[in-house]
């Protein structure tokens, strides 16, 4: 590699030596150190968000903690407790209201109290809700929880605090009921050593959650609560339940720190350790706002790097000037050939670079006129091309027989054959002699030869008949204007001029992964087989030596066509047989054109 550096010119190595011994140490530098940078920054984020997640389920674990310990306290009543849940109202009513009136008393004033409340709730041992309030003084919906396994739970558990996640509180009546989170405990009688029932404490959940996650954030970070069964149950800012779905799912699928594709970019996901009922948290924010944080450590290195830079180039022009008078010689030669005078040549003399850049630039010369040539000679192509097409948009023949036989259904007074008639001319030529996009999709060939085809099923009944087989997928595919016209037209004209009833013409499209097909195929007399060969091999001459007219004009004006807008992969192929059958079928890529809605 040195070898090859010392043979190039000595500007162009004084240029390298610059470059290495200024630009890349620094450079190196620049770059390990803002990586270095970078990382630490990183680092003490990760270290930040671990300490706030952990510092969050303190939160919640004091929460719930002191909800126990509320549940706990409501004990202090627990005759008057153990009387409503044992009691039957009917046998000492005045008492069971006394009493009823007592611990309503004694619950408002602690749902008074402390706002964070937001009902209680009495069951029996045998699941029957016997007495209720809640914050929002709404009625209560009796049900039995018999069967719930929170309450069978509850009950084994002889007195300890059972959590409970959030879920919708079932005993208030009507919408919307919250969402809360319990602690269910259950009263026992020591004496018959059995549990009478339990108490259900619950506060709201929204409350619990921002209580817990009230905390300092960036503009784009967000926070998750995930329970134990997995699910989000709190987000500190609004979030799709798509988003939340797919959060799910890579909260499953990754560690506790990983970076994850969330919101259509790159996301840091720091993830923590379940709490002591079950919580993890999870903090999010964008790769993006993380490397705003570190973008000032850029700013210092990229200065000296345009400082040096500009060093580097002024250097480079004072070299660059030393050596410009040798090839002013070529300069003049590069002026020439801007007006225009592409036989200009530079002599190949002087020194071994002189030579090398006088050859190239003879060479470019030679490709350019080259190119020049055959742009030419393609721009005459397009054209003869484009006059062909015209040639086949409007036939006087097939205009008079229209309107000839248009006249001989007036006289029958079939008016509304008449009618469509008309409209299927009108819409031929519309689409004719539109002078749109030569791209249109095959939906729109299709609808311009059912046009075509039902004024020639006017004109000869019972002649032929059309079927056609389309699979609906390839129906907005990319093909050329007038393309299918013109190859039924040949089948009409040329395969099933000899038969007076029974023609068949079918179409059809299929794709094979990378193109698609359209096929064109009658059962008239078919093609001998010398002029089918030379039908073919004419498709496979060069544009300039193609025919300029004959029967087939119509089949080697759609081939050029196709190959001069999609390339010599793509075009016209016929297959036949002499008294059965001739095929004829149109090849298109199926991407690169309209590919948004062809699949």
């Amino acid at each position: 590699m040195i070898s090859r550096l010392l043979k190039q010119r000595i500007a162009f190595r004084l240029f390298i030596v610059y470059v290495l011994i200024s630009l890349v140490p620094l450079f190196t530098y620049s770059l390990i150190s803002y990586r270095l940078s970078a990382n630490t920054i990183r680092s003490d984020y990760v270290q930040y968000m671990t300490n706030l997640t952990s510092q969050i389920l303190r939160n919640m674990d004091a929460n719930m903690l002191m909800l126990q310990k509320q549940s706990s306290a409501f004990f202090l009543v627990r005759n008057d407790i153990a009387y409503i849940l044992t009691a039957n109202e009917l046998d000492d009513i005045d008492r069971y209201f006394e009493v009823r009136s007592r611990l309503d008393q004694y619950f408002l004033s602690h749902l008074q109290i402390n706002a964070k409340l937001n009902g209680i709730t009495l069951i029996d041992a045998e699941g029957e809700m016997k007495y209720a309030i809640n914050a929002q003084s709404k009625n209560s919906l009796i049900i039995s929880v018999k069967n719930e396994e929170w309450f069978q739970k509850t009950l084994k558990l002889n007195g300890t605090p059972l959590f409970r996640g959030p879920h919708i509180n079932e005993f208030i009546f009507g919408d919307p009921r919250p969402s809360v989170i319990s602690v269910s405990q259950s009263m026992v009688d020591y004496t018959a050593g059995k549990p009478i029932g339990a108490l259900v404490v619950d506060q709201n959940a929204d409350q619990f959650f921002n209580d817990a996650a009230n905390v300092q954030l960036e503009p784009e970070e967000q926070i998750v609560i995930v329970s134990e069964t997995g699910n989000i149950v709190y987000t500190k800012q609004e979030m799709p339940d798509s988003a939340k779905a797919q959060l799910m799912l890579d909260i499953k699928e990754n560690g506790d720190l990983s970076s994850i594709q969330f919101g259509g970019q790159r996301t840091l996901m720091i993830a923590s350790a379940p709490s002591a009922f079950g919580f993890r948290v999870i903090s999010l924010l964008p790769e993006a706002e993380l490397n705003k944080k570190s973008s000032f450590l850029r700013t210092i290195p990229s200065i000296m790097l345009l400082v040096v830079a500009g060093l580097v180039l002024v250097i480079s022009i004072f070299v660059s000037y030393l050596i410009v008078k040798p090839l002013r010689r070529l300069m003049s030669s590069f002026k020439k050939l801007e007006t225009g005078n592409f036989s200009v040549r530079v002599p190949v003399n002087g020194s071994h670079e002189l030579a090398h850049i006088s050859s190239a630039f003879n060479r470019m010369v030679e490709n350019i006129e080259s190119l020049i040539t055959e742009k030419y000679e393609a721009n005459l192509l397009r054209q003869q091309a484009e006059f062909e097409a015209l040639q086949s948009q409007i036939n006087p023949h097939f205009l008079y027989n229209t309107l000839y036989s248009t006249r001989s259904v007036i006289d029958k007074r079939d008016f509304r054959e008449a009618a469509n008639m008309i409209d299927s001319l009108a819409g031929i030529f519309r689409y004719s002699l539109n002078p749109g996009e030569p791209v249109v999709t095959l939906q729109d060939e299709l609808d311009h030869a059912h046009q075509y085809l039902y004024l020639l099923e006017t004109r000869f009944p019972g002649k032929f008949r059309a079927r056609f087989d389309i699979d609906d997928s390839l129906r907005e595919c990319a093909m050329l204007r007038l393309t299918l016209q013109p190859i039924l037209e040949n089948a009409i004209k040329h395969g099933l001029h000899d038969k007076t009833e029974g023609g068949e013409i079918r179409i059809a499209a299929q794709s094979d992964g990378e193109q698609w097909q359209l096929y064109v195929h009658d059962n008239g007399c078919g093609i001998p087989a010398d002029k089918l060969n030379s039908l073919r091999a004419g498709l496979q001459e060069q544009a300039e030596a193609a025919p300029q007219a004959n029967r087939h004009i119509g089949i080697r004006n759609v081939h050029y066509r196709i190959r001069y807008h999609f390339g010599s992969a793509y075009g016209v192929a016929i297959s036949s047989r002499v008294h059965a059958y001739t095929t004829v079928m149109m090849s298109f890529p199926l991407q690169g054109y309209r590919e948004e809605s062809c699949s």
